[in-house]
Formats: structure tokens, sequence, C-alpha cells
């Protein structure tokens, strides 16, 4: 099944789209406490311990929203297709797959 999608074109556009997230969003790469607290924040999202707002995000607080399923979508490539190392990795993903290496290492381990 994994023939049908083109999962370096797919790692590329999401890369580019996880740049223009984090700078609409004013995300700096390079500051290790805030890739964290992105990372926190998208794991808390999708084990469902944030509740979703009541009305329907808007403005930044849903660039944030699009910023965390473009993180769980990257790391599925990752696991999907990046595990022979073929998928060049950007500075945004590299700096966000460290920190969910790091939290999820927290969290499996408390």
């Amino acid at each position: 099944m994994s023939g049908f999608i083109d999962y370096t074109a797919t790692a590329r556009e999401t890369e580019r789209a996880l740049l223009r997230a984090g700078l609409a969003l004013g995300v700096d790469w390079d500051d290790a406490v805030a890739v964290q607290a992105l990372v926190r924040e998208t794991l808390d999202r999708r084990q469902g311990m944030r509740r979703a707002a009541a009305r329907v995000p808007h403005g930044p607080e849903r660039q944030r929203l699009n910023l965390c399923a473009l993180v769980v979508l990257r790391r599925r490539i990752e696991v999907e297709y990046d595990l022979a190392g073929r998928c060049d990795a950007g500075p945004a993903w590299r700096a966000i797959s460290s920190a969910l290496d790091r939290e999820l290492d927290g969290r499996l381990a408390g």
C-alpha cells in the first residue's frame, strides 16, 4: 500500500508547512524549551488531555492546532518511511524529533 505515497515529497511538504506555521506563530526552532512545550502540547492534545475549545478555533489558536497536527503527520512519515534514514530532516523536524523522543521517554518512564 505504501507504493501510492511519495513519502519524500510528503516529508518535504510537511517540513515546509512546519516552517511556515512556526514562523506565523513565532516559534524559534533553536529554543529547546519552546519546542519541548509545543511537543508536550501536541502529545497532550493527541491523548485527550487538553479539551478542545467549545467554539471553532481561529487565528493563532487554529494555527497552533495545525502545527500540532503537522507534528503528528511528520512523526507518522518518520515511523512509516524513514526507518532507514531516507527522508531528509530539516531544522524544524530535527528540533521537534529530538523533543518528541525526550518527551516520550519521560512519559514512558513515569
